[in-house]
């Protein structure tokens, strides 16, 4: 019996030590796997990172944020850093022009918080729906190119984007949406979540069967078997997707990428050398880029890459890529100055588009003033271009009296889309405190020279 006792002892004990074998040998072999998943990962990431090289060396660039903390503009700074302080905004970049002149271009905060690395001028920013202007512009070049007539039909097979994927349409008045229907918000979409289908990634993804998040030709196959909510032309709804589909449009015309041709066509001829199509991870980042903040406090959002992960609105919570056209532009308030002054229809330099494109953009359709292309609002005072985004508020403002600017920001505020009311206000009371303008000075002019 004892030996018995003793050899069913040593058998249990021989199972106990292979159970905790096994049990390391099993723990070993997930730990080697996720290591090289997350290996991997970072080789991609570093892959990514590799391929965004600086935009240009800003090294040289020779405004500095101390030429502009003058008496002339202590009004400016005084305003900008009382709607910051008000608004709890992290950090923010303007940019003045005066009859062409480029005289004020500084930055206000930090363009990030951790390192306190400060706003410069050169800095870029996400433009949130300034980036709508920008693809007007893109499209009206089309337009003086004889590539594109305003009223040429987009879907259907005598339609622009007549490829296979897009000729499944649930309603035949689709097929007369135009081109214009598109710059103007009149297409007269709808959908069954009743929402902007680029904010719905999730339960489009789920409905197309796709991996989130959907890419645009998605989208447009999901809206083309929705129903319409009114004919096309008859009913102003403001469409991030009509933009979008609008980006679709570019490619398929130019036969060039979107971003390929915005940049060779319209950017580049302007000498905007740094505007691009952002990201929508806070790693891939470029090198001149802000970080972003949200408002305090702000509720989370799923990631849309269907991780279920909760995440911050402001990075993984908005596909910004997919946006592009829409509202995925990044810009420095220069250069975006640069563009205003290539289609303000002002004499004191020449216009990149012509004279009657610049007023078919500028010619409202409605009593509102807000049915033009690419512009939010026009009116014999000013013609304005207003973005918001989580972590992102731009104001792009042409007035009519030849005194333009343009403020951006890398924190939303608690205010929500009415933070550009405050802006508007606060540069009211920026440009009326300045008292010279310094006849004669030009700052485009002295980047010209510098090579930017």
């Amino acid at each position: 019996m004892r030996r018995s006792f003793v050899s069913c002892v040593s058998k249990k004990e021989k199972g106990i030590v292979m159970y905790y074998r096994l049990s390391l040998i099993f723990i070993f072999l997930i730990t080697f796997f996720y290591s090289c998943q997350k290996e991997q990962k970072n080789t991609q990431l570093q892959s990514s990172l590799g391929s965004l090289e600086p935009l240009e060396d800003f090294s040289q660039f020779p405004l500095k944020n101390k030429m502009f903390a003058t008496e002339n503009f202590k009004g400016v700074e005084k305003q900008i850093l009382r709607m910051m302080r008000e608004l709890e905004i992290t950090g923010a970049s303007v940019a003045i022009v005066k009859d062409g002149r480029l005289v004020y271009a500084k930055g206000f905060g930090y363009a990030d918080s951790i390192t306190l690395k400060e706003v410069k001028p050169y800095h870029i920013f996400r433009v949130a729906s300034v980036s709508k202007l920008i693809t007007a512009v893109g499209i009206m070049k089309l337009v003086e190119d004889g590539k594109l007539k305003l009223d040429d039909a987009v879907f259907g097979k005598n339609g622009i984007l007549n490829d296979k994927e897009f000729l499944k349409i649930a309603e035949p008045s689709m097929k007369k949406i135009q081109v214009q229907h598109l710059l103007h918000h009149t297409a007269g979409w709808r959908n069954r979540f009743r929402a902007d289908p680029l904010f719905r990634p999730l339960e489009i993804a789920e409905f197309m069967e796709v991996a989130p998040p959907p890419k645009i030709e998605t989208l447009i196959q999901f809206m083309l078997g929705e129903h319409m909510i009114a004919e096309p032309g008859e009913f102003y709804d403001y469409s991030n997707f009509g933009y979008c589909v609008l980006g679709k449009v570019i490619e398929k015309v130019s036969g060039q990428g979107y971003e390929a041709f915005m940049q060779e066509e319209i950017l580049k001829p302007l000498g905007i050398s740094s505007m691009r199509l952002g990201k929508n991870l806070k790693e891939e980042r470029f090198l001149e880029e802000v970080n972003y903040y949200d408002s305090s406090p702000a509720k989370q959002r799923l990631s849309i890459y269907g991780t279920g992960d909760s995440v911050s609105r402001v990075y993984e919570g908005t596909d910004i890529e997919t946006l592009g056209p829409a509202g995925g532009w990044l810009a420095s308030p220069i250069d975006l100055l640069r563009l205003v002054n290539a289609i303000d229809g002002f004499d004191n330099k020449v216009d990149f588009l012509k004279a009657e494109s610049i007023q078919t953009m500028t010619t409202p359709k409605d009593s509102l003033e807000n049915m033009v292309m690419g512009w939010k609002e026009v009116n014999d005072e000013r013609w304005l271009r207003t973005g918001s985004l989580a972590g992102t508020g731009a104001v792009v403002f042409c007035g009519r009296d030849g005194i333009s600017w343009t403020v951006v920001t890398n924190r939303s505020s608690w205010r929500g889309p009415k933070f550009s009311y405050d802006i508007l206000a606060a540069m009211a009371r920026a440009i009326n405190s300045i008292e010279d303008w310094q006849e004669g000075k030009d700052y485009f002019e002295d980047l010209e020279k510098a090579g930017y």
